[in-house]
């Protein structure tokens, strides 16, 4: 193994096991926040998960909900003023952050980042506003790899490299998901499934560390709690996911769309960030007051959903209110991820489609749950174990698979004529689009090209004689626009070439004009190729004397000019090429 493989090995355990104890630190911070508003000022305790210690029914105290609003303000207002007086870009759910840095910063986040982002989203949080701990987590963790990256001097590839390691082990510490959320990190760069291959395995390594770690501090249980058979066996209940497939691809579409216009209705408002935070909570507190399922992270409605404990209509309702929710919270300039919103919102629609095929609610919140995100992000893969490994629903995979695959066809094809793609408008559709693998197509798309694929043998050049004067070239010169120079003996075979520049000292002596003739100027060693030679080479020899021009010369008798071949057009064939490639990875999205 190369030592470079066995330092990022050691680098992946080292952010494996910093991304579990700073994802730690932050779940307690959430719990925190959430006993001092929530619980304390507003005396309201929502469900929580029974697998996390939460309380698993909700608790309202004397006042009701009465005093929800003025902590979700609250919230909004301090959790905004962190952000607008320290860094502006722990703004929003994390993820988006996290795309940005990989493609569009070498890898780079401030080192203040992570540690706003924590005290931002635990407010947010903690005070009711509609949003998750995941993409929080998603900036932390990537905000310490690029830290890590830094401080060890890496160079942006590798500090990429790390920026996703960090990120994959905050994750898995939050969700207990090691595999989903290694696969979630390289997979949610791109809008196409396309995956960051050469991080997967570091992610693997980072995401099970912290998934150990956090599995001794915590325990090993799922996060949601659900029925001991939820199997799927029969040809109607598939058929029933197809249908929840549809309707998430749907949702799936909408929920991008909601969230993005959202956020530019609260940007055009004419008040500094916190004051629009503010206003957001206040908004959310409102809509908590006569659906509180739409408050706080929302997993333990979910819990109650998977039990049956919700009505059909209800959950529909929630659905669709938890999409405008978590928009105003995160768009108006609060803190916290748009990945348990989206869950949340993909499981009350399982649970509605359950409700209308008359069925057990389990499968299709599970289900639900990976579905909508699955589409909304363009992750569908990790979306499928996420799911899974949170839920401990292994054997719903072929279901899953169904379901989240036709969400993910139907919200490419909503979407395609929207400006709106994705909740990441960061993400690019794949490798080749990504300024973090610029130049790294170049050797790949030229490999099989040869001059003559490029030379264009029409073209005519001047030829000079050796033995013509350099008077005589000072007139042929001012009848063309080459800069370079063939030049060719007595019989009209190649004998040399000269540029412009090999010209210039003797233009400003005139008396000399008809005693230097061109083969006193002309390089001898001329560097030369043929029809038939492939242009990696062709590249190589441009970059020997940093020339931009090589005569191409007859693949049998390198004496015989055939013409000239420049730099600029293997560039602009590249260029070309380059973009055939793109628009061939754009024709299965379009409709």
């Amino acid at each position: 193994m190369k030592r470079k493989q066995v330092r990022l090995l050691i680098d992946a355990i080292l952010l494996g096991v910093v991304g579990a104890v700073v994802a730690r630190f932050f779940s307690l911070m959430v719990d925190f926040s959430q006993e001092l508003f929530l619980g304390k000022i507003a005396l309201y305790h929502p469900p929580g998960l029974p697998n996390e210690g939460g309380i698993p029914r909700e608790i309202i105290g004397p006042y009701g909900r009465t005093l929800v609003p003025l902590v979700t303000t609250l919230g909004g207002f301090f959790s905004g003023l962190v952000v607008y007086l320290l860094a502006p870009e722990a703004r929003g759910h994390g993820t988006e952050a996290a795309i940005k840095a990989f493609h569009f910063l070498e890898g780079h986040i401030r080192a203040r980042v992570p540690w706003i982002k924590m005290v931002a989203s635990a407010i947010t949080l903690g005070s009711g506003g509609s949003a998750g701990r995941e993409g929080p987590a998603s900036q932390i963790g990537a905000g310490v790899g690029s830290f890590y990256g830094r401080l060890t001097r890496r160079p942006p590839h590798e500090r990429r490299l790390l920026l996703l390691m960090g990120m994959s082990a905050a994750l898995s510490a939050i969700f207990r998901s090691p595999m989903g959320t290694a696969f979630f990190a390289v997979e949610v760069l791109y809008s196409q499934i396309e995956f960051e291959t050469q991080a997967l395995i570091y992610c693997i390594f980072s995401a099970g560390v912290a998934y150990l770690l956090t599995g001794f501090m915590v325990g090993w249980e799922p996060l949601f709690r659900l029925p001991g058979d939820i199997s799927v066996t029969s040809l109607d209940q598939y058929l029933s996911f197809l249908v929840l497939g549809l309707m998430a691809g749907i949702i799936g579409t909408l929920t991008p769309v909601v969230f993005h216009y959202t956020t530019e209705a609260f940007d055009r408002l004419p008040f500094p960030l916190y004051l629009r935070a503010a206003l957001g909570g206040l908004l959310v507190g409102v809509m908590g007051l006569a659906l509180p399922q739409v408050l706080g992270i929302g997993y333990g409605w979910l819990q109650k959903a998977i039990d049956g404990e919700l009505p059909g209509n209800l959950m529909l309702i929630i659905c669709l209110a938890k999409i405008l929710a978590f928009s105003i919270t995160i768009g108006s300039g609060g803190s916290g991820g748009d990945f348990a919103p989206t869950l949340v919102v993909g499981g009350m629609l399982g649970g509605f489609v359950a409700h209308l095929f008359h069925q057990s609610p389990a499968p299709y919140v599970v289900i639900g749950m990976a579905s909508v995100f699955g589409a909304a992000a363009r992750a569908p893969m990790a979306n499928i174990f996420i799911v899974l490994e949170i839920t401990g629903a292994f054997g719903l995979m072929p279901a899953a698979a169904l379901s989240v695959m036709l969400a993910y066809i139907v919200q490419i094809t909503l979407s395609s004529p929207l400006r709106v793609k994705s909740l990441y408008h960061s993400q690019v559709p794949s490798r080749v689009h990504s300024p973090a693998h610029r130049g790294e197509f170049f050797t790949d798309i030229l490999a099989d090209i040869k001059v003559k694929d490029i030379f264009r043998p029409e073209k005519v050049y001047a030829v000079v004689p050796e033995d013509m004067t350099l008077r005589q070239f000072v007139t042929l010169f001012g009848r063309t626009e080459q800069q370079y120079f063939p030049v060719v003996d007595s019989e009209g075979f190649l004998s040399g070439i000269f540029s412009i520049n090999d010209v210039r000292p003797y233009l400003l002596n005139e008396h000399l004009w008809d005693i230097v003739i061109i083969r006193d100027i002309a390089r001898r060693d001329v560097i030369t190729t043929h029809p038939e030679e492939d242009i990696n080479t062709v590249l190589r020899k441009f970059t020997v004397r940093n020339i931009d021009q090589l005569p191409v010369v007859k693949t049998d008798d390198p004496r015989i000019f055939l013409g000239m071949i420049s730099r600029r057009e293997v560039i602009n064939f590249y260029n070309r090429q380059l973009e055939r490639m793109r628009r061939a990875e754009s024709l299965p999205y379009v409709v």
